[in-house]
């Protein structure tokens, strides 16, 4: 990165430096390979002796960290929100990081019934359909396949090898990380006459403004209408999304989550990964799913499930505290079998002496 001085990234952060000077960062660093030049952050001061132990040249501390006196030898910074603080500073150096040339590479193919906005970027091997729009600032990196009649809209980023199938949208600020699949066929079949017949799959897929897809995910287009994802929604690898599936704002899909066709998924989910969800239910708004759970039916607004099948969490986790008093309850249950054979074996009277104790 490029060099900063403390006052520029104090600007840059609305962080407040402990001291004024004029000291430079030269790179971004975790509390764990903190060296010389680097700044790094921490949440909360309940332990302060990692600070003693910091080779940083700065740190983001919480704001009530200042008039304290600290174990650290560097400049510290205080921040309303250390992490959040440290974010823009990683905002800023990747911004001027990732400077992409607005041009056409000579071996793209771009079709003359393309539209391309103001300084868009398309990669080497690209290939661009009748009808395509691309809004302004877009970048396309090498290898991608942008099929007819799809819109891409304005500073969206579409790293090597995606796809978008035809009539798909992408509004502003999308971002696709390499190999997404936006728009294949939804997995639509019909038994008929002995044979899986193939339904025609002939909606599309909306992702909505500031989404972001991340590797080797798969969104299906929908059987008719369209599957969308909404605004600031967060997809991880190697995510199935189904047909016809709504997910609203905000959400996050974790990876390995499978959904099946026509789910409903709200405002603010949080799907942990290897979540799998059968077709045809809705999730309310802010539910939260735990990892590995398997969900078969509807979950109410802002409720926690977890399990297979999914419940809710209290229930599922005192399924699991008895599961693992299960073989000290087999063994209980062994000896009292065995005492009630040898009970069947005594005469009447000692079966009463043996009740009884006597």
């Amino acid at each position: 990165m490029k060099p900063l001085t403390l006052v520029e990234i104090a600007e840059i952060t609305h962080a407040r430096p402990s001291t004024p000077c004029e000291v430079q960062i030269t790179s971004l660093c975790s509390l764990e390979n903190a060296q010389e030049g680097g700044i790094c952050y921490v949440t909360s001061l309940e332990k302060p002796e990692l600070l003693a132990q910091l080779k940083a040249s700065a740190v983001f501390v919480p704001e009530e960290a200042a008039g304290k006196s600290l174990p650290f030898n560097g400049i510290l910074l205080y921040a309303k929100n250390p992490e959040w603080a440290f974010v823009l500073l990683m905002k800023y150096v990747d911004a001027h990081y990732q400077k992409f040339t607005p041009g056409i590479h000579p071996t793209a193919v771009i079709s003359k019934k393309a539209t391309l906005g103001a300084d868009v970027s398309v990669g080497a091997y690209t290939v661009i359909e009748d009808g395509v729009t691309v809004g302004d600032h877009t970048v396309i990196f090498p290898q991608c396949y942008i099929g007819r009649d799809v819109q891409i809209g304005k500073n969206c980023l579409l790293y090597p090898q995606v796809v978008i199938r035809e009539q798909c949208v992408l509004k502003d600020y999308v971002i696709l990380q390499a190999g997404a699949k936006i728009g294949s066929d939804g997995f639509g079949f019909t038994f008929h006459e002995g044979r899986h017949q193939k339904i025609p799959q002939i909606g599309n897929v909306i992702l909505g403004n500031d989404v972001e897809v991340q590797s080797n995910t798969c969104i299906d287009r929908a059987k008719i209408a369209s599957t969308v994802i909404g605004d600031n929604t967060k997809i991880d690898n190697l995510v199935q999304i189904g047909h016809n599936v709504t997910v609203g704002m905000s959400s996050i899909c974790c990876a390995q989550v499978g959904v099946a066709g026509t789910t409903d998924i709200g405002n603010g989910v949080i799907l942990a990964g290897q979540v799998g969800l059968a077709g045809h239910m809705k999730v309310g708004d802010r539910a939260q799913v735990g990892a590995q759970s398997g969900v078969m039916g509807s979950i109410p607004s802002g409720q926690t499930y977890f399990g297979y099948p999914a419940m809710p969490q209290r229930e599922a986790f005192k399924q699991q505290a008895i599961l693992r008093k299960l073989p000290e309850m087999y063994k209980e249950f062994q000896k009292f079998k065995k005492e009630a054979a040898a009970l069947k074996t005594m005469s009447f009277w000692g079966r009463v002496k043996k009740i009884v104790g006597c």
